[in-house]
C-alpha cells in the first residue's frame, strides 16, 4: 500500500514523464523515420541517375574500375552492378559485402523494371534499404543496385531508447527533488494542525509560496492566532466570572456569619439584611446576563422583527429611567423625530436600557445627556451623548470585550458592575445588522452612536 505522498507524488510524476515521453518518442521516431526514408531513397534514385549517366558517358570498357570510382565519389552508398550475362561489379572490390540481392530482383530490374525497398518495404537482404535501376551499355542489358550503409532508421530507434534512459534517470532525481519540494510544507502545515488540536496555538509557518499551499499555511497560522486569542478570552472569561460570583457569594457569607451574633443591633442587622440583598441581586443579574449572552451565541436565540417605533422606544425607556436620572439631577434633552424601523422590539429595549444606564451611572450630579434620533434612506441612527467621566482611550478598544472594566469602573464602587452589559448590546445589534461605535474624553463625557437598517436584517 502507497502510505507517504512523497511515493505517491513521484510514482505519478514518474508515471506521466515516463508515459509522454514515451509517446514522444515514438511519435518523433515514426515520423523521423518515414522522413528519413523518403529522403534516402531520393538520394539513392539520384545517385543511381548519376552512375548510369557516368558509365554510359565513359568510353573505357573497364567497369569495375568505373564502379569502384563512382563508388568512391558516393560515400555512404555501394553500388553493385549486374549484366544479363552473370556478370558482377561492386564499388569495393574484395570486401564483404553488406547486401545480399536476390537473384529474381536482379531479373526483374534487367527485365526493364525499377526496384526500391522502400516502397516494397523488405529490407532483410539490405536493412539500410537499397534502389535498382536497368540500363544499356554497349549493347548489354545492366542492372544497377546503389545501396545505402548510413545509419538506419531502427539504429536511430535504439538511439532513441538509449538516451531515454538517462533522461528518465535524470527525470526521477528532479521527480524525487520536487515531490520534496511539494512535501515539505505539507509536512509543516500537518505538524502545525496537530500542535493546535494539541492546544498549543503558538503556530507560525514561514512558507513563503504564493501558491494555494501559501494561502493554506496563512490560514492556518491566522487561524492559529485567533484561537490563542480565543482561548485567552476564555480564560479570562472564567476568571472573571470565577470573581464575579465568589466575590458576592463572600460576602453573603460573612453577613450570614456576622448575623447570627445574638449581640448585633437591629440597625446593623438590618443594614447587613440589605447588603446580603444587595449582592443575591447582584449574583441574579449575573446570572440573567450570562444566560442572555449564551441565548445571543446560540443559533436557536428567539428573534422576531417586527416595526416599531423608535422614538416611542426611546422615550418609553427614558421613562423607565427617571427616579435614576432624577435622583442625579440629570438634564435629559430629547431629540427624537419619528423613526420607524424593523427590529425585535424586546431585545432593542434591552440596548437602549442598557446603553442609558450607563450613561447615568457615569454621569456626575447636575450632569446632561442627550438622545437624538437621525434618519436616512437605509438606516437609523441613534446618538446617546453624556458628560459623564469617559473613556480613555486604551479603554476605548476593549470595551465591548465581554467582563472589561474600565480602569475608572475598577476603581469605584459605586460604578462597578459585572462588565456584560456592552458586550449584550453589542451582540444584539450584531444580529440585526446595526454598527455600534464610540468615542470619548476623559472628563468630558462620552458619545454612542447607534446604526440599524430600516428594514433590519436581510441577511
Amino acid at each position: 500500500m502507497i502510505r507517504t505522498l512523497y511515493l505517491r507524488i513521484a510514482i505519478v510524476i514518474f508515471v506521466v514523464v515516463w508515459c509522454s515521453l514515451a509517446l514522444s518518442s515514438f511519435m518523433f521516431s515514426h515520423y523521423y523515420r518515414n522522413q528519413l526514408n523518403d529522403r534516402v531513397e531520393e538520394l539513392l534514385q539520384n545517385a543511381a541517375k548519376l552512375v548510369v549517366r557516368l558509365i554510359q558517358e565513359t568510353e573505357t570498357q573497364q567497369l569495375g574500375q568505373t564502379v569502384s570510382i563512382a563508388g568512391k565519389l558516393n560515400r555512404g552508398q555501394e553500388l553493385y552492378l549486374y549484366s544479363e550475362t552473370g556478370e558482377s561489379y561492386l564499388s569495393r572490390p574484395g570486401m564483404n559485402s553488406r547486401c545480399d540481392i536476390p537473384g529474381e530482383i536482379v531479373e526483374l530490374v534487367l527485365a526493364g523494371s525499377a526496384y526500391s525497398s522502400f516502397q516494397d518495404g523488405e529490407r532483410n537482404f539490405c536493412p539500410q534499404g537499397s534502389v535498382g535501376t536497368g540500363f544499356e551499355y554497349a549493347g548489354k542489358r545492366y542492372a544497377l543496385f546503389v545501396s545505402s550503409f548510413g545509419p538506419t532508421p531502427r539504429r536511430f530507434e535504439l538511439l532513441d531508447l538509449r538516451n531515454l534512459l538517462p533522461i528518465l534517470l535524470i527525470s526521477t532525481f528532479l521527480i524525487v527533488l520536487a515531490a520534496v519540494y511539494l512535501v515539505r510544507p505539507l509536512k509543516k502545515i500537518t505538524e502545525a494542525t496537530r500542535k493546535i488540536a494539541g492546544g498549543d496555538f503558538n503556530v507560525s509557518l514561514h512558507i513563503r509560496q504564493k501558491d494555494e499551499l501559501g494561502l493554506l499555511a496563512q490560514s492556518i497560522t491566522h487561524m492559529a492566532g485567533e484561537l490563542k486569542k480565543m482561548e485567552k478570552m476564555r480564560q479570562e472569561f472564567v476568571s472573571n466570572v470565577s470573581h464575579d460570583i465568589q466575590t458576592p457569594l463572600t460576602s453573603i457569607r460573612g453577613f450570614s456569619k456576622l448575623l447570627q451574633q445574638d449581640t448585633l443591633k437591629d440597625e446593623d442587622r438590618q443594614s447587613y439584611l440589605q447588603l446580603i440583598e444587595s449582592e443575591s441581586a447582584r449574583l441574579s443579574r449575573l446570572s440573567e446576563n450570562l444566560l442572555k449572552l449564551a441565548s445571543l451565541d446560540s443559533e436557536h436565540h428567539p428573534h422576531h422583527p417586527k416595526v416599531i417605533e423608535l422614538d416611542e422606544q426611546l422615550r418609553r425607556c427614558v421613562v423607565a429611567c427617571e427616579p435614576l436620572w432624577s435622583a442625579k439631577r440629570l438634564d435629559i434633552e430629547l431629540e427624537l423625530p419619528h423613526v420607524r424601523v424593523i427590529a425585535d422590539e424586546d431585545s432593542m429595549g434591552q440596548v437602549w436600557m442598557n446603553l442609558l444606564h450607563n450613561a447615568i451611572k457615569f454621569t456626575p450630579p447636575d450632569g446632561r445627556i442627550v438622545i437624538s434620533l437621525l434618519q436616512d434612506d437605509k438606516q437609523a441612527v441613534v446618538l446617546i451623548a453624556d458628560t459623564g467621566i469617559g473613556i480613555s482611550p486604551e479603554d476605548q478598544g476593549n470595551i465591548f470585550r465581554r467582563f472589561y472594566k474600565a480602569d475608572a469602573a475598577r476603581q469605584n464602587s459605586e460604578w462597578s458592575g459585572s462588565g456584560l452589559g456592552l458586550a449584550i448590546v453589542k451582540k444584539i445589534v450584531d444580529l440585526h445588522g446595526g454598527k455600534i461605535e464610540l468615542s470619548s474624553r476623559l472628563n468630558e463625557g462620552t458619545t454612542v452612536r447607534v446604526q440599524l437598517p430600516i428594514q433590519g436584517n436581510q441577511a
